[in-house]
């Protein structure tokens, strides 16, 4: 049970074993249900990363991420 644990902690918390016991004691405490990650939404989210992998560092870029943060 305990690799079980550490798997989930690994997979779900960047392997912090103490933040997933504590997720666990909240869930159960506050009645939170434990969602499993759906194919959809793991496809989406390796979507995501591949899209972070592909920006490229320019003038242009930070211009256009600024205007969006109201940032100068």
């Amino acid at each position: 049970m305990f690799k079980d644990a550490e798997r989930m902690a690994d997979k779900f918390f960047g392997g912090n074993f103490s933040a997933y016991i504590t997720y666990l004691i909240c869930a159960d405490k506050h009645g939170v249900a434990r969602v499993i990650q759906t194919e959809e939404i793991a496809v989406a989210k390796e979507e995501i990363a591949e899209t972070f992998q592909e920006y490229e560092k320019s003038d242009a870029n930070d211009s256009f991420i600024d205007d969006i943060l109201n940032m100068e």
